[in-house]
């Protein structure tokens, strides 16, 4: 998922949001592992990954070339703030006040830059569940592995999740198992 967060894509998302490259990277750099880990969690809910391949589907349709770029000028980021609403659900709001807080952006461009990478993180994934013929089990477990080492490169992430649960918080749920990553 580096390639998000370099050269003309960085540029990109940067230019996109009116935010400085340096502030955006930041940003990708946090956000990535929320939504690889809110992907892995909802993977592992009852219903939860007919809900992302349904996702996968979509991202796939809308790009189906996989290109990056495209995505990022033509609009092919349709449907993104949908799809960053259906996996973050409540948590949205905390996660992208706390990333804006961290990096100096504006909330609002904060969720921009979510809602654009979230297409592209969903057809990367989809491209990797159907050419390595995975299983659902196997998605659900590469989605907890990717989750979990996006998460180990991230301490900016896991200031976050102690500022969102206040050190201790929740017991269950999508922030729990992000914590719970760190431990």
């Amino acid at each position: 998922m580096g390639m998000l967060s370099s050269g003309d894509n960085l540029s990109a998302i940067s230019k996109t949001v009116g935010g400085d490259s340096s502030a955006v990277k930041s940003a990708l750099g946090m956000g990535i592992p929320a939504i690889l880990g809110s992907m892995a969690n909802n993977a592992s809910k009852p219903g939860g990954l007919d809900m992302l391949k349904g996702m996968m589907s979509k991202a796939d349709a809308a790009n189906p070339t996989g290109d990056m770029a495209a995505m990022l000028s033509g609009g092919g980021s349709a449907g993104g703030s949908d799809m960053l609403s259906g996996l973050l659900g409540g948590q949205l709001a905390p996660i992208q006040n706390a990333i804006a807080k961290k990096t100096g952006l504006p909330a609002s461009a904060i969720g921009q830059v979510l809602a654009m990478i979230v297409p592209m993180i969903m057809a990367k994934v989809s491209k990797m569940f159907t050419s390595q013929k995975m299983d659902d089990k196997g998605l659900t477990a590469f989605l907890g592995d990717q989750s979990k080492m996006a998460m180990q490169s991230s301490p900016d992430m896991a200031d976050i999740m102690k500022q969102i649960t206040g050190g201790a918080g929740e017991k269950t749920g999508f922030l729990a198992k992000l914590k719970a990553l760190f431990k």
